[in-house]
């Protein structure tokens, strides 16, 4: 039981044995993201669970999760609901409410009344987090095939920098191509804004990285620095959503499992703090897509 209640706490959802999904709400999530993490709509998980508030989710609350398959959901209809309203919300046609719930008249429906939703379809595509223009010039760079294994996520330790001055520092130090690490993600600190993905010359050239101190793991892992030091502060929530864009984008890219993403101090336990006490690696794993 202390096992099932770890892995509940550390994924947020079990299977039963008939194949159900249920899903237990982790700090900070919302129903649009938990929807975004299974691929339905959180109007099928909110109707499926009788949630009336989408804003009041409690952490340890309990939601079934409906098969991306599902065609259709039961609704009971609420004080002040109309059928126009319900198919805004389920962008759905009024037309086809009425003749899948055979209604010939739409002002004709009551409180309690249980109506079907057809939903066949209805998840879409989720926007990218990351901005078009930094996708055009993420897919304008060809990754070797199969060179890259790892993702390995760092901060910079200083709470005040930019990639730039990183390049700098580097370089002086004697590494030959500069900036260690692949990308570097802004606090907001200088220049930069805040979120914002540098992309340096070791991805824009397919070099091995400089970010950890075993070169065998430079040549296959990709890194990602943080501006800050999150041993003092967590990182910005610009910050994170950029980095679970980015991690995303490179796990498709280039074929690298959720398992596969990592952090410095995790891979070299004993050498180093980074990233920082404040950036939680189980909790930004379950912001990931599968």
């Amino acid at each position: 039981m202390r096992f099932l209640l770890f892995l509940i706490s550390f994924f947020g959802f079990f299977f039963f044995a008939n194949g159900e999904r249920i899903h237990f709400v982790q700090k900070n999530e919302t129903l649009s993201a938990i929807a975004q993490k299974y691929g339905v709509s959180s109007n099928a998980i909110q109707s499926i669970n009788g949630i009336s508030n989408p804003n009041l989710l409690f952490v340890g609350k309990k939601l079934k999760i409906p098969s991306g398959t599902l065609s259709e959901i039961p609704y009971i209809v609420k004080k002040g609901d109309s059928l126009g309203n319900i198919s805004a919300r389920f962008k759905i046609k009024l037309s086809d409410l009425c003749a899948r719930n055979g209604i010939s008249s739409p002002n004709l429906i009551k409180i309690g009344q249980k109506i079907i939703i057809p939903i066949k379809g209805f998840a879409k595509p989720q926007p990218s987090l990351l901005p078009s223009s930094l996708i055009k010039t993420l897919n304008a760079i060809k990754p070797y095939p199969a060179k890259w294994k790892k993702i390995i996520i760092h901060h910079s330790a200083t709470p005040v920098d930019d990639a730039m001055n990183m390049h700098r520092v580097h370089k002086a130090r004697g590494m030959k191509n500069g900036l260690a690490y692949h990308f570097v993600i802004s606090n907001g600190s200088r220049k930069a804004y805040d979120g914002e993905i540098y992309i340096g010359t070791r991805w824009k050239g397919q070099l091995d990285g400089g970010h950890v101190k075993k070169q065998s793991w430079n040549k296959t892992c990709i890194g990602i620095c943080l501006i800050g030091n999150f041993e003092l502060r967590a990182p910005s929530n610009r910050q994170l959503t950029a980095l679970e864009g980015l991690c995303e984008y490179l796990m498709k890219r280039c074929k690298i499992a959720k398992s596969q993403v990592t952090t410095h101090k995790i891979l070299h336990p004993g050498h180093t703090a980074c990233p920082g006490k404040h950036l939680s690696l189980p909790s930004f794993l379950r912001r990931l897509n599968p």
